[in-house]
This record gives C-alpha cells, structure tokens and sequence, in this order.
C-alpha cells in the first residue's frame, strides 16, 4: 500500500520477517516469496545496503546464482553470514566463491572451519582455506607464543636484575644499634632507653607491630622525595640517604613511634608528616626537638592536624609569635586554635591574613574584621 521501490519494500518485507509476531514474519516471508528475486540485483551489489538485507540475500533460497556471487563479493556482506552460507551450501562453486574472500576468513576464522567442514568442497576452496589457517593463524599463533615465552622469560631476568640491583640499595635494620649506624639515631647513652616509648605507649594503647602494606610504603615514598627536595642534599648524597629513608617505609607503627621519639632531626621531617597520627605526634616527644623545627613544623602544610593542634596547646612553643603566625596561615590547623591565636597576631599581618584565600573563610572574615577594627581605633 505504501509508495515504495522494489529496493526499499524489499529491505521493509526483510525486516518484518525477522519481527517478533509469528504472524508478521509468516505473512512477511510469505510476501518475499512472490518476489523476482532477479531484481534485486542492483541491491545485491549496493556497498551502502543495510548488512540485515545482504544477509538476507546471502542465505535466501530464491536468491539466483549470479546474484548470490555478486552478495558474496560485495565487502559490505556481513562476514557471520558468509559463514553461514559456506555451512549450509550444497553447491561448490558457491563454497569455492567464498574461500576467495581471503581478508573475511582472516577477520572470522568460523568460515574456513566451515568451508574445510563441508563435505561439497572444492579441492581449491580447500587449498585456500587450509593455507589462510596455516599462514595467519597456525604459523602466527606458534611465533607468537614464542614470543611471548621469550618476552615473559626478559621480564622474569629483569624483574630479578631489578630485585638484586635493589637488594644492593636496602640496608637491613635488626635493631637499634642499626639505625645509630645508619645516622637515624644519634649515638647518645640514654638513646637506648624506651622510658618515653613505654609512656607513649600507655597513654595512647598498644602500638601495631605489623608492617605496613605496599600502598603506605608508595605514601612513604612521597613524603621522602619532599624531604630530599627541601633538604636539597649534595647530588652524591641523594641516592645514600634515599636507600637509608626507604627502611622506614617498610617499619611497623611501632618501630616508626620508636624512631620518632629518638630519631635525628632528618628522621623526625619524615615522621613528621606520617599519615598516621600517633607516629606524627611522637615526633613531638622527641626530647631533641628544637624551637626551630618546632616553627618550621607549624608551617607546614602537609603536618597533620593533629600534630598543629598539639603545637598550638604547648604553652612554651605557642610563645613564639612565629609559631602562632605560621599556624594562623596555616589551612591545616584546627580552625578553633587558629581563633584563639588571631587576637596576638600583627596588625600588618592580620590585614595579610585578611586576602589570604588558602585559610578558611572563617580565618579570613574573622582577621578582616579585626583589622578594620584596630584601624579605626
């Protein structure tokens, strides 16, 4: 009923006998049967028709000999249905047409399967098939396990090249007197006490002797790079304290608490900046901390909050106008000490604190405020 050329019902009738409706694929099929299938030969050719209606025309039983070559030939036919066809097909020149079709067994291997299953064969259709699977698949799949063998057995040698040239850099660290040797413990008579570590111990609970797992010691990595970069060691030097740092990335939370509380100053920037909080705040045990890291720590944007807090609540330490200065700037100090502290801060630094965008807002509107007020007082 509708105003449609041969082509275009053609590719309608082939899309409603793929419907869902017994009915409508039964009166579908029905109608394709009365067709010539002898004009549809411009659409077998057609590179732009839908790969539904060549399909369909490949596997059709009323389509003619030359227009079923013609679909086999034309490079737009879906190659699952060139398979099919080679399965299904009672006639040789038919199959040997298809195992001309070299680049579609090479993309779908199931057509030379098919061509070599069919007992209607050609000897050529044989020859071609069997010589695609030898050349691209048989011959390739055999060099490409071999290479595969050999890439797997290069990465094995590197892999254990890496872990000797590796082993060579780690230090090994048994105990106490290791890490005095390794410059990580100063070498005092009384470093060998764990009087403060007891203490510490009793007042926060028992420390995990486990260690820590691959994505810490990645963490850990991180933090050493930023201390070697602020540090700026002699380049001769970065390798060496980089071998003797990496042994704290792989100590438990206990034995890093340890080597809080009695470590060298380089060890306390490190532990410092420990994501886990009770070895960050045992740096501040450290009876050798001195004023100056003390102010240096309280800059630092990376310290953990906890670590600011308990700066900020040490009477001796928050005596420095520094350390309360560099707290306030600081957008990682509790916002309740940095309240506490914008009272003792400059004027000239409260109108700085006042546009400074990395404190919180609270910081900012709160110094604003003060400053206005003591200007025009």
């Amino acid at each position: 009923m509708l105003p449609l050329s041969n082509e275009e019902l053609f590719e309608v009738l082939v899309a409603l006998a793929a419907d869902a409706s017994d009915e409508v694929r039964f009166t579908a099929a029905s109608t394709l049967d009365t067709l010539d299938a002898h004009s549809f030969a411009t659409l077998a050719a057609d590179t732009e028709a839908s790969a539904q209606v060549l399909g369909f025309l490949c596997l059709w039983a009323n389509t003619p000999e030359e227009i079923l070559e013609t679909v086999i030939f034309n490079r737009s036919t879906p190659n699952a249905a060139l398979a099919r066809l080679a399965h299904q097909s009672r006639d040789p020149k038919v199959i040997e047409a298809i195992s001309l079709k070299q680049q579609a067994m090479i993309q779908t291997p199931e057509i030379i399967d098919a061509i070599l299953s069919n007992p209607q064969r050609t000897p050529e259709a044989e020859r071609r098939a069997t010589e695609v699977r030898q050349e691209f698949f048989e011959k390739r799949f055999g060099a490409q396990m071999v290479a595969d063998e050999q890439r797997a057995r290069q990465e094995v040698e590197a892999a254990e090249r890496a872990a000797q040239e590796q082993a060579k850099n780690v230090i090994s660290v048994d105990s106490l007197e290791d890490l005095v040797r390794l410059g990580l413990i100063e070498e005092i008579a009384d470093s060998l006490d764990d009087t403060l570590l007891h203490e510490y111990e009793a007042e926060v609970g028992t420390l995990d002797t486990t260690r820590p797992d691959v994505d810490s010691q990645l963490n850990f990595q991180n933090i050493i790079g930023q201390v070697l970069a602020e540090e700026e060691p002699e380049e001769a030097m970065i390798a060496e304290r980089k071998a003797v740092f990496q042994q704290i990335a792989l100590m438990s939370i206990k034995e890093r608490v340890l080597l809080a509380i009695k470590g060298t100053r380089e060890a306390r920037m490190i532990l410092v900046r420990d994501p886990n909080r009770l070895v960050a705040g045992a740096v501040l045990r450290n009876p050798r901390v001195t004023d100056s890291e003390i102010e240096y720590i309280s800059s630092l944007k990376t310290a953990p909050e906890d670590v600011l807090r308990q700066i900020g609540q040490n009477r001796a330490w928050s005596r420095s106008y520094l350390v309360v200065h560099n707290l306030v700037r600081n957008p990682r100090t509790p916002i309740a000490i940095s309240l506490g502290f914008l009272n003792r801060v400059q004027t000239r630094d409260l109108r700085n604190l006042g546009t400074n965008k990395n404190v919180p807002d609270v910081i900012r509107t709160t110094a604003n405020r003060l400053y206005l007020k003591r200007s025009l007082s």
